[in-house]
């Protein structure tokens, strides 16, 4: 809307709150009105040499700590690996799709976590286009779930769909999984093995 001063505010804020993402800013349309602007390179290079070094820190901490394996049991049914999980509380059994950008749940389950307090329309954070497995572009309603349990790790603030379809499968997809680090498939005992 081209308010540069309310504009570069809630970046600021954004980044303040942890917003990390610099390669989508340097990339996003909404930028393009700001991203010449003194403030603007100003604010990206605060918070970017912040970031560097507090990860750097955070690297060193996690160098030093043991590594942590936890087991996640998983069935499989007609070839796919299926694991449950605790969303907001609710205990669900999602698919374990590496290729899924996000969590994803269809019109049935949200209903039902809207109708019984699991999900509250401030979860609701606006709609995204998704391709599916077949190629096809979909609109979807993008929430933020405030806690996922995956086999006793906890997880909170993670992004995810509300496909528009009642018959779309649960899709434990990458908003959970580039969060646990390092993920082996153990097929002869059906556990999904974690390092953190």
């Amino acid at each position: 809307m081209k308010d540069k001063a309310n504009a570069l505010k809630y970046l600021g804020k954004s980044l303040e709150l942890g917003f990390r993402r610099f390669a989508h800013l340097e990339q996003d349309d909404d930028m393009d009105y700001l991203r010449e602007t003194n403030e603007f390179k100003e604010l990206i290079m605060k918070y970017k040499s912040s970031w560097k070094s507090t990860s750097n820190e955070q690297n060193n901490a996690a160098a030093k700590k043991e590594a942590v394996i936890t087991e996640v049991p998983f069935a499989k049914e007609d070839g796919i690996c299926k694991v449950k999980c605790q969303i907001n509380g609710l205990p669900l059994h999602f698919v374990f799709d590496t290729g899924a950008s996000d969590v994803t749940i269809s019109m049935v389950e949200a209903t039902f976590m809207m109708k019984n307090g699991y999900l509250s329309k401030n979860d609701v954070i606006g709609s995204q286009r998704y391709v599916d497995a077949n190629g096809n572009v979909n609109v979807g309603t993008e929430f933020i779930i405030k806690k996922v349990n995956f086999g006793g790790l906890e997880l909170n603030n993670i992004r995810a769909s509300v496909v528009r379809n009642q018959k779309a499968p649960l899709l434990l997809g990458q908003s959970v999984l580039a969060r646990l680090g390092k993920i082996e498939i153990d097929n002869s005992k059906n556990v999904l093995k974690i390092t953190q």
